[in-house]
């Protein structure tokens, strides 16, 4: 079945200032209310939202679960013997959404679930990874309000990914990209090739950035030394 997304998403305050989600997890979640049919779910599979975001099918079914996790969306596995049939996301936006999970629709997430909930880190790992997603969310902050809002999913995955290969100093780094970029008058295609550039040539330090930004010196040519050697003769000597 092709989807049909809706012209307006939804993204409400809970979703969009919760510091436990990434930027991309966020869009994610207004894709599924623009996707939402008048029952007030989504049936994309994982199929389809990892060709329209060009990512993994894990990624998808990771961003189902911490979105899950966090009680942003109720999951439904619709099933007729042991075929599923249908997955139904209902996004929990807390403006009437019309959720029943009293429904007796059989729910089964431990056999043939297409969303993957056996994915186990260590508390070091989600530590950083918690870390990561603070300091991806001010960099986001801080681009959508100092260069421009950042509207496309592919550009917000782009970004991200190359901010995630910054391994120290990443907010200063790409704030220093994204003062330079406004200073040129570009946007956000330029901030992401400056970045993938500095990525490229390993400049990953705050002091290698300003070095690569700094203005060049025009060296004077050798005419330019002889045109100022002989004005200052004519100074001393006259004629």
């Amino acid at each position: 079945m092709t989807e049909q997304p809706g012209f307006y998403s939804i993204l409400p305050a809970v979703v969009r200032y919760d510091t436990r989600l990434t930027d991309s997890e966020k869009i994610f979640f207004s894709e599924i209310t623009a996707l939402s049919n008048k029952y007030g779910y989504c049936t994309a599979s994982n199929g389809y939202f990892s060709k329209l975001y060009d990512v993994t099918k894990v990624t998808v079914s990771r961003r189902i679960s911490h979105l899950k996790e966090l009680n942003h969306i109720h999951v439904e596995i619709v099933r007729e013997g042991k075929e599923i049939k249908q997955r139904k996301i209902f996004p929990i936006t807390n403006i009437s959404t019309p959720i029943n999970t009293n429904d007796n629709t059989p729910i089964n997430n431990s056999v043939g679930s297409p969303i993957n909930t056996n994915v186990k880190e260590n508390n070091t790992r989600e530590n950083i990874t918690s870390i990561n997603r603070d300091v991806t969310t001010k960099i986001f902050d801080y681009i959508n309000k100092n260069l421009e809002m950042v509207q496309s999913p592919l550009k917000v995955e782009e970004l991200e990914y190359e901010i995630n290969l910054i391994k120290n100093d990443a907010y200063e780094i790409v704030k220093i990209a994204v003062d330079y970029s406004k200073k040129n008058n570009k946007g956000i295609n330029y901030l992401i090739k400056v970045i993938k550039n500095w990525n490229k040539e390993d400049i990953d330090t705050i002091e290698k950035v300003k070095a690569k930004i700094a203005p060049k010196q025009r060296k004077q040519s050798k005419s330019d030394t002889e045109n100022l050697l002989e004005r200052k003769r004519q100074e001393i000597f006259g004629g």
